[in-house]
């Protein structure tokens, strides 16, 4: 019998890994998917998750837990999600911090590019600069004006230091001149009575977490973080129609399992958010929530991350904002 040369070995065993790892993504799922979600239950990005859990749970032909896990700026669960075993039945849908924490938070304890395995974008959730209605802000310009006339005097709430929020505002006031006092708490649902009282006077906020407000018309939006106009919101101008340009800060949803993933896993998960997108009522139900539902490949949300941290590394050294 010939000796297999070491050539032919390693493409031997090449083949009957990619054999072995065909025949098991096809008997996955073997048990219940856990979706984890970085934040509250209730919030946007878990709300996305339950909206899209049953029919990704009958594309898979199985069951889908979503589980939600709060704390540190999201770590918590995106941590848990990459050091998860690489089988596809643990997940996570992350958000922006995914590849904002790292620059911020010297104890991440993961790499956004090394340690996850992309499968879809999902949604963005386009971000509004909101004044409470009762202050009298008609304008972009106007809240400006007021700023720059009193300065320290115009605060502005975020979820905490290094949110999209607070990277926003610190972007807005290098490029304006005003001076705004930042002021963090623990969560939105702090954040959103101070904001409608007037307590504090302006705030960054996902159209998500201010919808029922701005639709109450307690809360008003002066411009929106995209670099065109929002169909949900077709009133309500960019930044650079304001007259700021450079000011595009929207989050966004997205699902990832742990480095390593089978491809063959990769490709029935990706086909199963893509089905539940497609469907109309999730989609539209997605959307009345106040986000953009996208979609997309693996490839193109690695793509899409790798830009997303290139930007928001930029965006934190501009700011001078240390890691903590």
């Amino acid at each position: 019998m010939p000796m297999l040369t070491n050539a032919r070995r390693a493409l031997l065993l090449a083949l009957m890994t990619a054999t072995a790892g065909a025949a098991w993504a096809q008997d996955y799922p073997t048990r219940p998917v856990r979706i984890l979600v970085p934040f509250p239950a209730g919030g946007a990005v878990d709300i996305i998750a339950r909206l899209m859990s049953d029919d990704i749970a009958r594309s898979l032909g199985g069951s889908v837990v979503v589980e939600s896990r709060p704390g540190a700026s999201g770590n918590i669960a995106m941590g848990a999600a990459a050091k998860a075993a690489p089988d596809g039945h643990t997940l996570v849908l992350a958000s922006a911090s995914l590849a904002i924490n790292r620059s911020l938070i010297k104890s991440t304890p993961f790499d956004p590019q090394r340690d996850f395995t992309p499968i879809a974008l999902v949604a963005m959730v386009p971000s509004v600069l909101v004044v409470p209605a009762t202050q009298g802000a008609s304008s972009v310009a106007d809240l400006v004006a007021r700023a720059r006339a009193q300065p320290g005097a115009v605060n502005y709430g975020s979820n905490g230091v290094g949110t999209t929020q607070h990277l926003a505002a610190t972007a807005f006031a290098q490029r304006t001149g005003a001076q705004i006092t930042h002021v963090p708490y623990k969560g939105v649902d702090q954040l959103v009575p101070d904001l409608v009282s007037g307590r504090i006077q302006m705030s960054f906020n996902n159209v998500a977490s201010v919808q029922g407000q701005l639709k109450a018309g307690t809360l008003k939006a002066l411009a929106i973080g995209r670099a065109t106009r929002w169909s949900g919101m077709p009133e309500v101008p960019t930044y650079a129609e304001a007259g700021i340009g450079g000011l595009e800060y929207s989050s966004w949803v997205a699902l990832f399992g742990p480095a390593g993933l089978p491809p063959g896993v990769v490709d029935k998960l990706s086909r199963a958010v893509a089905v539940a997108l497609a469907n109309p009522q999730t989609r539209e139900r997605i959307q009345a929530g106040g986000n953009e539902v996208v979609g997309g490949t693996p490839a193109e949300l690695s793509a899409f991350v790798t830009a997303e941290i290139d930007k928001w590394t930029r965006t934190i050294s501009a700011a001078g904002v240390q890691p903590e």
